[in-house]
């Protein structure tokens, strides 16, 4: 740990030892870093201990730098677990955090509210050195917010009447400015209950409407808003995105109020929540500082917003809003005077139902209902009546506030949407169907589910994937016929796709033969690479079954290699609108297709950095260290034997001794590189031979694990029909030019060659 003098010492003898322009730019470059920095900057090694603590940090906590050297970081935080929520979240997104607030412990054992923003650091061999992180004090913002309470005490005061009826109001009333960017100057509270954000959210943002605005509907929108401000006001409809990013119908009324020079100076309107799939709850409420009147503010709104009062002989209107002439035909006197004004005008066929429906929300505290209402012209229009009941106070009697909305249209189109919304109901049922079978159910359900599923973006995550192949599959079936080609590959996939799913993999691709597989997409667990593992060793394992009822049909026995490597990808649907799917891409990915290439028929390799992931349950065997095509350092594979509790996995021990032939069989033998052969032979001698091993000399020495062809040559120098794959894995034991080959894919002719040899060789041997 340094303290500021002992950096200034080290960068001045930093200066006097090099004076090169690079080390005086690093010196000045640090400097500025450390004395200009706002934010406490701590930064820990790799065990978490704390290695740098600024000055910033430490008027900020209280601390010396020299009381917190070496010291746990989870002192900062009072306990293991700030600590580890931070870490936890640098894991889960890839090295870096961004703005998270968390709460750190200072010396005198107050809590200081915090912003955290930390990175994971790097040694020059891409190892985790340590973590450094910036922290930024927020009591001056929580400071800020107690005295913009304070302010908000003081109105709320002010406008006592007021905000009660905003508060027994159902529904959501605002005001925005009347041109220029129409910031929202107010709205009601009840928009936490309705869409889930606080009102001071929507205030402070003058752009918080339009960026939540459904994009399908803010073509026709936008410009039908413009053209009913033109208007002096009106009604739409359109769907908003609440805090759970769900999007809810909203319907918008609203009317503009003009100053004296018949400008457009404020627009005052209220949304209802129309979502047909949910009970509506309607509210309407209202902050107009500059109007003290209210009445005068209820009648600028263009909901019907009524009030009555309990009296002997029932509940009496009181009050009315202006709106109810535009919307019923009906001047306001005429209800407010006539006692039995609204239920002379519900519809016969509706009054039984609706004079119940409102004694029982009456008891309730009150609630919605929707019901046919006589217009003065005649005609029935709905209505959807939405009040809360205002408990009695002492010398008070008890008072309904509630408002009207004319609901016609959307009554007249619930029938269509009811059909409609069957029809989905079927489209989404033939997609379960149809590609339930071929997709994962997480990736299925969030394209049903969530209607941004089909967006072509992506998020950078880690993950752990799993590439499997079939040893000598694509010789295998061009000897089959394809019926039982088909027949080997289906049983081979049933079995292996259950023991998938059992683990929580995600199948991202069939490639011919091979599975390639996600742990960690879409969803992330902290387990993800110990699942993986545990689900290759039952893979391996399930082989045996699968090649046991390949032996009853007289089928050839299959041999799987899986290689297994974790990394940060970048995940998302891959394609176009018209045709995409859910995946990966990056250096990793191709990683992994590259550890699986290196793999022997029953093998599984893992990555250095899938076995630090599982941890000491992981039990491994040789490791070795190869030179991967496109990747600029060596990688480092470890061959994986099982796994340990919780999933107690082992694969079993073989052992397949070679033994010296009779007479060595000479051979020719070529390159395979990529698939494809390296276009020169050699010559070779086969010296001993096991069932799946053999022991060779060859003319030319070959990368270790490089994948060979081979053509045996019978003694009178013809080559014996059939093709011999195998796989080089180093010099044989015992032995300084002999090569280990592990057989990859053989020939039924060359099998059977190999079977006599094979025999003669044990003979020999005991001999």
């Amino acid at each position: 740990m340094m303290s500021r003098g002992e950096l200034r010492q080290q960068l001045d003898n930093l200066e006097a030892k090099q004076s090169e322009p690079a080390a005086l730019g690093a010196k000045q470059c640090l400097t500025h870093l450390i004395e200009s920095s706002p934010d406490a900057i701590i930064s820990t090694d790799k065990d978490g201990n704390v290695v740098l603590f600024s000055e910033s940090a430490e008027a900020l906590l209280g601390y010396r730098a020299k009381e917190v050297a070496g010291r746990s970081v989870s002192v900062l935080y009072g306990d293991e677990a700030g600590a580890r929520q931070v870490a936890l979240e640098i894991r889960k997104r890839g090295g870096t955090v961004s703005s998270i607030e968390s709460v750190m412990l200072a010396k005198d054992g107050s809590n200081i509210p915090v912003l955290v923003s930390a990175s994971v650091l790097l040694n020059e061999k891409g190892e985790e050195a340590g973590t450094i992180g910036f922290v930024r004090d927020l009591r001056e913002r929580k400071q800020e917010e107690e005295a913009f309470e304070e302010r908000s005490t003081e109105l709320r005061a002010a406008h006592e009447r007021f905000q009660y009826v905003l508060t027994v109001t159902p529904g959501v009333i605002y005001t925005t400015k009347g041109s220029g960017d129409y910031a929202c100057t107010f709205v009601s509270e009840n928009v936490d209950a309705i869409m889930g954000f606080s009102p001071w959210e929507m205030t402070e943002d003058p752009g918080f409407w339009f960026s939540r605005l459904h994009p399908d509907d803010a073509p026709r929108v936008v410009p039908e808003m413009q053209a009913l401000i033109k208007q002096g006001g009106g009604t739409t409809e359109y769907r908003l995105r609440n805090r759970d990013r769900n999007y809810i119908w909203i319907r918008d009324t609203f009317r503009v109020i003009r100053d004296d020079g018949g400008r457009p100076l404020q627009l005052v309107g209220s949304w209802a929540d129309i979502s047909y799939h949910k009970q509506t709850e309607e509210a309407l409420g209202e902050r107009m500082a500059v109007i003290n009147d209210l009445q005068a503010f209820v009648a600028a709104s263009p909901a019907v917003i009524y009030t009555t009062t309990q009296t002997s002989e029932g509940f009496a209107c009181r009050f009315v809003s202006e709106s109810l002439e535009s919307t019923t035909g009906y001047l306001p006197g005429e209800m407010r005077d006539n006692p039995k004004f609204w239920a002379k005008h519900v519809h016969p066929e509706d009054a039984s139902r609706v004079f119940a429906e409102v004694e029982r929300l009456i008891g309730h505290g009150g609630g919605t209902l929707e019901y046919r209402f006589r217009h003065r012209r005649g005609d029935y229009i709905w209505i959807q009546d939405t009040f809360r009941v205002a408990p009695a106070k002492a010398g008070k009697p008890k008072e309904i506030v509630g408002s009207w909305a004319d609901i016609s249209d959307r009554r007249n189109i619930e029938a269509a949407l009811h059909r409609l919304s069957n029809e989905v109901e079927r489209r989404n049922q033939f997609i379960r169907e149809a590609f339930g079978r071929y997709l994962t159910d997480e990736v299925v359900s969030n394209v049903l589910e969530s209607p941004t599923s089909l967006e072509l973006k992506g998020e950078k995550r880690t993950v752990t994937m799993m590439m499997t192949d079939l040893r000598g599959f694509t010789s295998l079936s061009e000897r089959l016929a394809p019926e039982r080609v088909v027949a080997v590959l289906n049983r081979y996939l049933s079995t292996m796709v259950p023991i998938i799913k059992q683990y929580q993999g995600m199948i991202d691709e069939f490639i011919g033969d091979a599975i390639f597989v996600l742990f960690g997409a879409p969803t992330w667990q902290e387990d993800d690479a110990q699942r993986a593992v545990a689900c290759a060793v039952a893979m391996q394992l399930a082989m045996d079954a699968v090649n046991e009822e390949n032996r009853q049909e007289d089928l050839p026995e299959l041999e799987m290699g899986i290689g297994i490597h974790t990394g940060p990808v970048v995940v998302g649907n891959v394609g176009s609108p018209e045709r995409m799917k859910y995946g990966v891409v990056g250096s990793h990915v191709n990683l992994t297709s590259r550890i699986q290439s290196y793999t022997t028929g029953g093998q599984i390799l893992v990555s250095d950095a899938t076995r630090r992931e599982v941890g000491h349950i992981l039990k491994t065997g040789a490791r070795m260290d190869v030179k991967a095509k496109g990747i600029e350092h060596p990688v480092t594979l470890y061959n994986a034997l099982g796994i340990g509790r919780p999933h107690k996995l082992y694969l079993p021990e073989t052992t397949d001794t070679v033994g010296p032939l009779a007479e060595e069989i000479p051979l020719r033998y070529e390159i395979v590189e990529a698939n494809h052969l390296g276009g020169e032979s050699y010559k070779g001698t086969l010296v001993k031979l096991s069932s799946k091993w053999a022991e060779v000399r060859l003319e030319k020495p070959v990368p270790l694990l490089s994948n060979l062809k081979m053509q045996l040559i019978d003694s009178s120098g013809l080559e014996i029909p059939g093709t011999l794959y195998g796989k080089a894995l180093g010099a044989a034991p015992g032995s300084s030019t002999n090569v280990s080959i592990r057989f990859t894919s053989v020939s039924p002719e060359i099998e059977a060659h190999l079977r006599r040899l094979a025999a003669n060789a044990v003979v020999h041997s005991e001999n």
